[in-house]
């Protein structure tokens, strides 16, 4: 007789500082190992599924994978894995689910925030979680380009393709706030092409230091260039913030 598997919807979070991005990879540290390796000592017949992948450095507030077993899940479970990941993973909930659940497939939307801080605002001790820019920057200039990226773009000139990916994706929010000397970046859409998140911000910041022009940004989104920009702002400004079901 078969065993009865059961599905289970698993939030994490993460600080991307010292892992080699998210997915898995031979003979590095990424976050996906960890926590398969960790779950390896508790159980023995297991499937994972993953809602998305983060860059090396990258940093996750709300990360979501489904844990598809027939052994036992309860607070002990939970206790035992969030231990064994390390001080660098949190396992923050674990709930069960229906078994048609799938953490990419089913995501309706994702939410990204990019930190920085600029050089009158800056704190040394936060230089690991957000991007110091060295030349003072205020909000409202960080604002006059903020709405051009929502709607159906080509974001072609914001990352590296591969053969055949479709460079279109719908964004349905991109906004400058400021709290407690962060400058916060959030975007939200139904997905992300690889850098997308961090070409964006680097290229809003090459706009403000007058390297390129609102209406060079703004047209290239429509009839993109040859070559995609090189303005790529820090991986460890960026935190996964949520993802939306």
């Amino acid at each position: 007789m078969c065993s009865k598997f059961n599905n289970y919807k698993i939030e994490i979070s993460y600080d991307g500082s010292h892992f080699h991005g998210f997915q898995k990879q031979s003979d590095l540290k990424t976050v996906q190992s960890v926590i398969e390796e960790s779950i390896d000592l508790i159980l023995n017949n297991y499937k994972l599924n993953y809602a998305g992948r983060t860059d090396a450095g990258v940093h996750a507030k709300s990360q979501i994978i489904s844990l598809s077993t027939s052994g036992s899940i309860n607070t002990a479970f939970l206790k035992s894995l969030d231990s064994l990941v390390g001080p660098e993973i949190k396992i923050k909930k674990i709930q069960k689910i229906n078994n048609s659940f799938h953490p990419r497939f089913d995501a309706k939307s994702r939410v990204y925030k990019y930190f920085l801080q600029s050089s009158n605002t800056s704190e040394p001790y936060n230089r690991n979680y957000s991007y110091l820019v060295k030349t003072k920057i205020e909000l409202n200039e960080l604002k006059f380009v903020e709405r051009l990226f929502i709607g159906k773009k080509n974001f072609k000139n914001f990352s590296k393709l591969r053969k055949g990916q479709d460079p279109f994706r719908e964004i349905t929010k991109s906004k400058w706030s400021k709290r407690d000397g962060y400058f916060i970046y959030t975007i939200e859409g139904n997905s992300f092409l690889h850098n997308m998140v961090r070409a964006i911000v680097g290229c809003q910041l090459a706009v403000v230091e007058n390297k390129i022009s609102k209406k060079e940004l703004a047209s290239s989104l429509i009839q993109p260039q040859k070559k995609r920009f090189n303005y790529i702002a820090p991986a460890h400004g960026l935190y996964l913030w949520k993802i939306k079901y």
